[in-house]
Formats: C-alpha cells, structure tokens, sequence
C-alpha cells in the first residue's frame, strides 16, 4: 500500500472508531434507532479499515496481506453500509415501504458482490475489469451515500423555505445540509476510489496525491456528522444567530 493512503485510512479508522463509540453511548441514553445505526456503521467502517490496515505494519515493503484480512476487513465495510442505509432510512424516510426495499437491494448488492469477488479472488476488490462483483459492490456502498446526501440536500431546501417564516429551528435546517454536504463527499469518494484502482491497474501503483484526498473526503464528512450529533454550545449560538429573523 502506498505510504500516504496508509496513513490516511489509519486515522480516518481512527477517527472512525472514536466516535463510533461515542454515538454507540449516545444510543445507549436516546435509545433511538437513527443513533443506533450510525454508531454500527461508524464502528464497522473502523473495523474494516483496522483490519486492512493493521496487518501491513507486519509486511515488508509492497507484500500483500493475507487474503482473509482483506475480505474480512470488506465484510466490515459491508455492514457498516448496510447500517448507513438504514440510518437514512430512520431519518428521512421511515414510513415509506420503497425504502425498506431500497436497503434490502443495498444489502443484495453487496452480499452478491462480495461473493463475486471471492469467487474469482479479488479479496481486496481492486480490479474493476476482471471482477463483476466490484461494480456490485461499488453499487451497494455508493448507494447509501447518494441517497443520504440527496435526502439532506433536498430536505435542507424545504426547511430553508420554512425557516424564513418562522416553521423550523435554524439548527434543525443546518443539520439537513450538513448531512447532505456529507453524503456528497463520502459519494464523491467512493468514485475517486474507483478512478484509483483503475490507475492501480494501469500503473501497477497506487496513486500517493488520491490517497490523500481519499483521506480528506472520508474525513470532512465525518467532522460534519459530529456537529449534527454533538453540536457544541458556541457553533449552536454561531447558527442560531446568523439565521434570518
């Protein structure tokens, strides 16, 4: 792995797994759903990028890992998009029977492309033009991300309508974009992760300037999440009072 995207997905697992475990807390008072599914997908995205991550401290220059650590560390991830589906779901669209369905293709997405790639044993699904389970793949976890982000772009529009007349809290209005800004960058980087595998085939190389806004795109997003969950007093008041009277 090359040196800068190593050190990108190590603190963006990092990062991942603390507030993982502190959404995982702030389920356990709320006892919410939408809380309970962000802190599983936060946690499995950690877990998944320790899995990967941990074992290349162990190799020696461009030696690969054990197949085992690279799939796992996809089931993983996997999961954590599954808990993310179902997260937008609890959020924006709990009552409606389509997006029930919606997470079930997610989740069949992603289980026929992992089986794909271990079939013709892609482990770490970095080759888009052998593997048809990566595209699979590549549909149930950009999925997830598209939906969030066009739910909370959308609905930041709608509020910011109600906000002028005095019909939604300016935080509540200022959550919406925040979630939508953030499914936009985290879909904006599961394409630049498809553009880097394709120049991993072509170069025999992993791209060192991708890697790190690979890192940036994962890790603004997830700065964002923590303002909607754990706002803190002086940006509530910043909010609130640059909000129209």
């Amino acid at each position: 792995m090359e040196q800068n995207a190593f050190i990108m997905d190590a603190i963006a697992g990092v990062i991942y797994l603390v507030v993982g475990v502190r959404l995982y807390l702030l389920s356990r008072r709320t006892r919410q759903a939408p809380e309970h599914f962000i802190a599983l997908a936060f946690l499995c995205w950690g877990l998944g990028y320790a899995l990967y991550d941990i074992p290349y401290l162990f190799t020696a220059g461009d030696q690969s890992i054990a197949p085992y650590f690279a799939y796992t560390s996809v089931l993983a991830f996997n999961l954590g998009n599954v808990g993310f589906a179902l997260f937008t779901k609890e959020v924006f669209r709990k009552q409606q029977r389509w997006a029930g369905w919606l997470v079930v293709a997610i989740a069949v997405c992603l289980v026929l492309g992992s089986a794909g790639s271990a079939w013709v044993g892609d482990w770490e699904q970095v080759d888009p033009l052998a593997n048809p389970g990566y595209w699979l793949q590549t549909l149930g976890g950009l999925a997830p991300l598209v939906w969030m982000g066009v739910e909370g772009l959308a609905h930041y529009g709608s509020a910011r309508k109600r906000l002028k007349i005095g019909l939604c809290a300016p935080l509540t209005c200022h959550h919406f974009l925040l979630w939508g800004l953030a499914g936009a960058l985290w879909s904006g980087l599961e394409i630049v992760l498809v553009i880097q595998d394709f120049i991993y085939l072509s170069a025999g190389d992993w791209s060192g300037a991708l890697g790190i806004v690979n890192g940036l795109l994962e890790i603004v997003p997830i700065g964002m999440m923590w303002l909607v969950f754990f706002t803190p007093a002086r940006y509530r008041r910043w909010i609130e009072g640059a909000a129209p009277a």
